[in-house]
């Protein structure tokens, strides 16, 4: 069974986790869009009892306007990143991370992509774009 590592980018908050997402995607909804600061968000729900706190603390945001009063969004109150968050009615006992966290080459591709409809118009999956190295 794998364990993956979590961190926020200034690296004081850690989670572990170990098992493999039971849900994998990337979502084009304007609501990932705006908390992700990007078009794309991949996202990978958990079961809650594979995740622990391996270090670190975080502040929670609960969105206003939920329906449902377990959702709720974490994050690492020195920098700000390290995203996850409860998932509410979509899938009851998970927890939802950002994948971008895990920062590793072998983390599992998502699966699909929600919310198609959303995604700004030049983005088609279907069609290779240019993929830069790095620096």
């Amino acid at each position: 069974m794998p364990t993956y590592h979590s961190k926020c980018p200034c690296g004081a908050l850690c989670l572990e986790v170990t098992g493999e997402p039971v849900h994998n995607h990337v979502c084009t909804c304007t609501r990932c869009q705006r908390e992700s600061g990007g078009v794309l968000r991949h996202n990978a729900w958990f079961r809650e009892e594979d995740v622990r706190l391996a270090s670190g603390r975080y502040s929670v945001w609960y969105p206003q306007g939920e329906s449902s009063p377990d959702i709720m969004k974490a994050f690492c109150p020195i920098c700000g990143g390290g995203g996850f968050s409860r998932s509410g009615t979509y899938l009851p006992g998970a927890v939802v991370i950002a994948a971008g966290t895990f920062a590793s080459s072998s983390f599992p591709a998502p699966d699909h992509v929600h919310w198609w409809s959303d995604r700004p118009h030049w983005i088609d999956l279907s069609v290779g774009i240019e993929r830069c190295p790095g620096n």
